[in-house]
C-alpha cells in the first residue's frame, strides 16, 4: 500500500512538473540602433562549482527571461567553452565562455575567454591577460575586504558588479566600489549578476546590455563602451541616466517563469516518490 502511494506521488510530481514547465518565446527590446539584451555574466555550471549543466542552464535562462549568460566557474574555463560551443549557431540565449579568476585578494570575472587566466598574479596583471585574449574583465562583488582592488586595477577594468545578491550593507559597498571605479574610468560598465551556484535565481540581479548586434562580439563591445544598466533584486537601476530612461521606456520583462514554485513542487514530489518506491521496494515485511 505504501509503495503504491509512493508511486502515485512520483507520477503526480512528473505531471505537475511537466504542466508547469513553460518556455516563453521572447524577442529582445530595441532602443534606437541598439538591442537591449538581458544578461547575467556570473553563472556557475557543472562540471565545476555549479549544480546544473550548461544545457540545463540555457533552459533556465529562457525561463528567467535572459538573452545572454556567461559561464564563469572558479579558475576553470573548459565548462564555459563547452557552453559556448553548445549555443553556437542555434536559437536561444547566447552563452559566453568565461572564468571567475579567484585570488585571495580579488575575484575577477572574465567574459569571452579562450584560455585559462592564472589566478596567482595581481589583479592588474590578470586584467591585462584577459584583454590580451580580447575578452572583458569585470570586478566580481568588490568590497573593501578584497585588497587587490586598488586604483590601478579599477582604472583598467571594463565593468564592476554594482548589483549582486547581498544584504543592504554589502549592496552599499558594491555601489561605492562602482563609483570609485567610475571616477577612475568614466567608461566602466555597471554590471548586475546573480553569481548562481545553486541559489539564488539566475537573473535575480541582471545587466541590460545596449548592443549593436545580437552576438558575442556585440555584447563585449557594449561592455567595453560602458553601454549597460544594472538592476538589483529591489529593482534599482544603476547606470547612465539616458540608458536608464531607455530601459524604463522599453520595459524589458524580468523573469518570465511565473510557475517556478509549482515546478519545484513537482520535482520535489517526484524525488520523494522515487525515494519511497526504492526504499519500500527493498524493505522486507514479516
Amino acid at each position: 500500500m505504501l509503495r503504491a502511494l509512493a508511486a502515485v506521488l512520483c507520477v503526480v510530481g512528473l505531471a505537475v512538473g511537466s504542466l508547469s514547465d513553460e518556455r516563453p518565446t521572447q524577442t529582445p527590446a530595441r532602443s534606437g540602433e541598439f538591442w537591449i539584451l538581458r544578461s547575467d555574466f556570473h553563472v556557475h555550471a557543472f562540471p565545476g562549482d555549479g549544480s546544473q549543466t550548461p544545457w540545463a542552464l540555457r533552459e533556465e535562462a529562457v525561463r528567467a527571461g535572459l538573452d545572454v549568460i556567461a559561464i564563469t566557474n572558479h579558475n576553470i574555463v573548459a565548462t564555459g567553452q563547452l557552453a559556448q560551443r553548445i549555443a553556437a549557431g542555434s536559437d536561444g540565449p547566447i552563452m559566453i565562455g568565461g572564468e571567475e579568476i579567484t585570488n585571495p585578494q580579488y575575484h575577477l570575472i572574465a567574459v569571452g575567454l579562450s584560455h585559462l587566466v592564472d589566478a596567482n598574479q595581481p589583479a592588474v596583471a590578470a586584467i591585462a591577460a584577459i584583454h590580451a585574449q580580447n575578452a572583458v574583465a569585470i570586478a566580481a562583488h568588490p568590497t573593501p575586504s578584497f585588497k587587490g582592488w586598488d586604483d590601478a586595477a579599477f582604472a583598467i577594468v571594463d565593468g564592476s558588479e554594482v548589483a549582486h545578491p547581498a544584504d543592504d550593507g554589502e549592496r552599499r559597498k558594491f555601489v561605492e566600489s562602482f563609483e570609485r571605479a567610475r571616477r577612475l574610468n568614466s567608461h566602466v560598465a555597471p554590471i548586475g549578476s546573480s553569481d548562481i551556484h545553486v541559489t539564488p535565481e539566475m537573473g535575480s540581479c541582471r545587466t541590460f546590455v545596449f548592443a549593436r548586434e545580437r552576438s558575442i562580439a556585440g555584447v563585449l563591445d557594449a561592455i567595453r563602451a560602458g553601454r549597460t544598466v544594472a538592476v538589483d533584486e529591489n529593482g534599482t537601476l544603476h547606470g547612465d541616466p539616458d540608458l536608464v530612461t531607455r530601459v524604463r521606456e522599453a520595459a524589458p520583462p524580468g523573469r518570465s517563469d511565473q510557475r517556478r514554485t509549482l515546478r519545484r513542487l513537482g520535482v520535489t514530489m517526484t524525488w520523494l516518490g522515487l525515494l519511497g518506491v526504492l526504499l519500500l521496494g527493498t524493505r522486507r515485511f514479516p
